[in-house]
């Protein structure tokens, strides 16, 4: 796994995230998410787009924490 490449990402992932309308903390944290997701995934063959990937699995943490504090704020 291309460790610079991910660490080139981050911050390019992050803003596409705060500017889909997460806030920094929440998106720092789905990306951090992401990259253990990387990790497990894909150790010896990333994806074609590896940022894409990233964005991806990231907005889902973000949407999937979002929602659960929206469930927990409910009850």
């Amino acid at each position: 796994m291309n460790e610079a490449l991910l660490r080139e990402l981050v911050p390019a992932v992050i803003g596409i995230l705060v500017w889909r309308g997460a806030d920094f903390a929440s998106a720092e944290d789905a990306v951090q998410e992401a990259l253990i997701r990387a990790l497990e995934t894909w150790p010896d063959d990333p994806p074609r787009d590896p940022k894409g990937w990233l964005v991806a699995v990231a907005w889902r943490k973000f949407l999937d924490a979002a929602r659960a504090e929206s469930s927990r704020r409910g009850r």
